[in-house]
């Protein structure tokens, strides 16, 4: 009798810690380009991987700050600009000024401070390279050298490289967001751009990552989740960029899935 309670015990203390956890509340904040941009604001639209990542994950809020057309990478030309919502690539579309809106709803309460940030970006980096040809001069392990321990005292419009660009937006939400995990998800696989470059650039953006102690999930080496050259065939895009909702689905399933592995760690 006493072993039967004792084990009624551990099963309740097991099931106890299992709610607790499915229960824990945490404040979820997407950045990204059109891949993130089409599943809506509110992260409800289905051809966006984040209304299925938001469906399976239940957190406590989860909203999108992403932009079609964004970039990583500023241009010369790049200034603060929270209210520009163009839809294509341009000097103000960028992960650095979807940060400043987010900063900005947190400071005016429209927003709770996040405990957890997404940032999917760096198709269009490549995509549009005309727009941006000082892309991929720079890799992050050349940016701190030392003396060099931070780049948040350049201009954005001083940094037109694709890895300054991620390390200091890095920086940014590290010290405005002490708390937060923040995850870079590298770009998925499209038909419109070489291969091997998307992954040269999916290694860069993990480059910057671990040099600023920040978590990756490398989605543009997963083959079986979402491969590029076949993504139209399979159903999982119309363009070849873009998910439909099957491959929204697919893709939202796979980073929820990546993003409980890292956050028990």
């Amino acid at each position: 009798m006493i072993m039967k309670r004792i084990g009624l015990l551990i099963l309740w203390g097991l099931w106890l810690c299992g709610a607790i956890q499915a229960q824990l509340p945490y404040h979820v904040v997407l950045l990204g380009d059109s891949n993130t941009f089409i599943g809506g604001d509110a992260c409800d639209k289905p051809q966006g991987w984040n209304k299925w990542f938001k469906d399976m994950a239940k957190p406590k809020s989860c909203r999108s700050y992403a932009r079609s057309g964004a970039t990583w990478t500023h241009t010369p030309n790049t200034v603060y600009d929270t209210k520009e919502n163009i839809g294509v690539i341009g000097d103000n579309n960028v992960i650095y000024n979807q940060i400043n809106r987010l900063k900005e709803d947190v400071e005016a309460g429209r927003q709770p401070k996040p405990d957890l940030i997404l940032i999917m970006a760096g198709t269009n980096d490549l995509w549009f390279m005309d727009q941006r040809p000082d892309c991929l001069k720079l890799r992050a392990s050349d940016i701190y050298r030392p003396p060099v321990n931070s780049i948040l005292f350049y201009k954005p419009s001083e940094l037109t490289k694709l890895a300054q660009c991620v390390c200091y937006d890095g920086e940014m939400l590290k010290e405005a967001y002490p708390e937060a995990r923040i995850i870079l998800i590298t770009p998925p696989q499209n038909s419109k751009t070489d291969l091997d470059m998307q992954h040269y650039v999916g290694s860069m953006i993990q480059g910057c990552a671990e040099e600023l102690k920040l978590q990756t999930i490398s989605v543009d080496k997963e083959y079986k989740v979402f491969y590029g050259p076949d993504m139209i065939r399979v159903g999982y895009s119309k363009d070849g960029v873009h998910t439909t909702v099957k491959g929204a689905k697919v893709l939202g399933r796979y980073i929820y899935g990546q993003v409980q592995k890292l956050l028990q760690q």
